[in-house]
């Protein structure tokens, strides 16, 4: 048998989150924007440290959340609660919750929640991105308030001295 050389890439080098437990890994996007990743069970046993985590966001003024569920084995019902929960209060910042890789079931029934109180959904981060940069112009989060128009005159020109 010749010597073989194992590829590895990023996806096969995270750990295997063990049946019935949770990892959260979070990155701050910049000031206002925040990204968790899920991955495992949650249900009632872990739910308490996304909502810990969503929370301590939403402390730190993060008014844009994304949250990745695609590697999720299990989301149940009282997690989608506390995410429509947490999309309320950012949507009260003038933010949002974004729900990127939700799976057929799962999608299913975050849509059935009614459409004013209901994370948006997007196929993935990178979509969820897209969405973020689209909506966030909307926050009010602009430049310097225009300055009024004035006329220019010889009195309205700083006064220029020759050097001595």
């Amino acid at each position: 048998m010749r010597g073989r050389v194992a590829m590895f890439t990023s996806q096969s080098l995270r750990a295997v989150v063990k049946p019935g437990a949770l990892v959260v890994r979070e990155q701050r996007l910049d000031d206002v924007v925040h990204q968790l990743d899920v991955r495992g069970t949650l249900d009632g046993s872990t739910l308490g440290e996304l909502a810990r985590r969503v929370d301590a966001a939403l402390a730190g003024g993060v008014r844009w959340l994304i949250v990745d569920i695609a590697d999720t084995v299990t989301v149940a019902d009282e997690a989608l609660d506390a995410l429509v929960k947490a999309a309320r209060e950012l949507r009260s910042r003038k933010g949002e919750l974004i729900v990127a890789g939700a799976a057929g079931d799962t999608a299913k029934r975050l849509a059935a929640y009614e459409v004013a109180h209901r994370p948006a959904q997007a196929a993935n981060v990178d979509q969820a991105i897209m969405i973020l940069k689209m909506l966030r112009p909307k926050t009010g989060m602009s430049g310097p308030a225009p300055r009024a128009k004035q006329k220019i005159t010889s009195l309205t020109l700083p006064r220029i001295e020759p050097s001595a």
